[in-house]
């Protein structure tokens, strides 16, 4: 368990998200630290400013005295209980000290002087005071300073909070990477162990989404459509495979029985001649649905998307309904189309035609003579919707989804010629297109509902 622990941890601390979280406290420490020294720059300046306007203020009233009363002042200044917060000083001429607790004569002017006070507690105190000094009308030099104690506690304590908070903040941070470097690791890891259910076979794994909608369930949604697209093709290429074992071995059978009779029961060249007429149409037969197996295979991939282009829609139902129809006539099938003017959408010219015709011999080829048939296509709020309604025996409900599949062929058909693909193509082709296909009841019949988007 403990070593469990350690490859976990140390996978937080090899994960891209904790490395995040490192360059973040490096880069929030940076900003304490710049922070710091504005904070410490301006504070130290305010403090400064305010102590050099006392300490000019305290110098003005000691000037103000006569010259011969100044050191008398400074005296009854030094000697006041509890002692002031200032520092005087006068030294003669000869930069000998008259009277003060500044024992040198610092420079005219401002400064900062270190002055031992001897020991206390067991060390040498020096005191640093900021003073002020400036030589009188009398030749003496009056100095006033004050204590810089203060000013030095407040760097320590800026420097000691500023410290603090910066490590804290910094630990903070490498603990919040922890945690969001577990976080990301328990998606990643249950992306990985998706794939690795997926890669084992289990095409029905899916990756988990939270519902947060962040960019992990961004990256779980678009894998999840990918999966269900690679299952659906997969379990196509299973279903194909069977269908077309099932299928096809009836004509092969069949052109196979035909040839041996023809080998031990045909005496003549004409014999021989109707046996091949009749095992060239079971291969025509094959090859036509394998050929429709192929442009269904082709649609489903997706290729034909690059011939994508605008296709007026409504001048291509109205050359299909003029060609199909002298061919309802001939049936006598009543056949009414009502085609909005002007709809465009955009997809591929060729395999829409091929859908539409696919629909309209469906109508055709498995409804009985005189049977109706409508065509009618109106604009909607998000595009147009097509509808194509015979008045035939229809397709039950829960048989609906099945008959877009290949091979699929319903009991009523079986008798018609064809090979089931005619739907599943124009599915494969609405799925291209975006295309939303539903089929319903038309009260009797079949109701096949296209809503194209815009």
């Amino acid at each position: 368990m403990p070593l469990k622990v350690n490859v976990h941890v140390g996978a937080r601390l090899r994960s891209a998200a904790f490395r995040l979280a490192v360059l973040q406290a490096l880069l929030f420490a940076l900003i304490a630290l710049t922070l710091f020294l504005v904070s410490w720059f301006a504070a130290r300046h305010y403090i400064e400013n305010q102590l050099r306007q006392t300490i000019a203020d305290e110098f003005a009233e000691v000037i103000a005295h006569p010259a011969a009363q100044r050191a008398g002042s400074i005296r009854r200044s030094l000697a006041q209980v509890p002692r002031g917060a200032y520092d005087y000083s006068l030294f003669d001429a000869h930069h000998k000290l008259i009277v003060g607790d500044i024992l040198k004569e610092p420079t005219p002017g401002w400064s900062t002087i270190e002055q031992d006070e001897g020991p206390r507690d067991g060390k040498d105190l020096v005191r640093r005071i900021l003073v002020f000094g400036a030589v009188q009308d009398d030749g003496n030099t009056v100095v006033v300073g004050r204590d810089l104690a203060s000013v030095d506690q407040l760097d320590a304590l800026l420097k000691s909070v500023f410290t603090w908070a910066g490590l804290a903040a910094v630990v903070l941070a490498l603990v919040g990477g922890m945690v969001t470097a577990g976080s990301y690791l328990r998606r990643v890891e249950a992306i990985a162990d998706a794939a690795s259910r997926i890669a084992a076979g289990d095409l029905a794994a899916r990756v988990a989404v939270t519902g947060r909608g962040d960019e992990f369930d961004r990256l779980a949604f678009s894998l999840n459509s990918m999966l269900e697209r690679i299952q659906s093709l997969v379990e196509g290429l299973r279903q194909v495979s069977n269908d077309i074992a099932h299928d096809l071995r009836t004509p092969l059978t069949h052109m196979r029985q035909r040839l041996e009779a023809a080998m031990e029961e045909a005496t003549s060249v004409e014999a021989y001649g109707k046996a091949c007429e009749r095992a060239v149409a079971d291969v025509d037969s094959v090859l036509d649905t394998f050929a429709a197996l192929l442009r269904i295979a082709k649609v489903e991939s997706r290729q034909r998307r690059e011939g994508f282009a605008d296709v007026a829609l409504s001048a291509l139902l109205e050359r299909l309904v003029d060609d199909y129809r002298p061919v309802m006539e001939d049936e006598e099938r009543p056949f009414t189309a009502a085609i909005a003017t002007g709809v465009h959408v955009h997809g591929d010219a060729l395999l829409l035609t091929q859908m539409l015709v696919n629909l309209l011999e469906n109508g055709l080829h498995h409804t009985p003579l005189g049977t109706p048939v409508s065509v009618k296509l109106d604009t909607t709020e998000h595009g147009c919707r097509l509808v194509i309604e015979d008045a035939g025996a229809g397709i039950p409900s829960e048989e609906r989804s099945r008959v877009l599949k290949r091979f699929v062929r319903l009991d009523a058909a079986r008798s018609s010629p064809g090979s089931g693909l005619g739907l599943s193509l124009v599915a494969a082709v609405a799925d291209l297109h975006g295309i939303a296909l539903a089929l319903g009841d038309a009260n009797p019949g079949l109701r096949v509902q296209l809503d194209f988007p815009s």
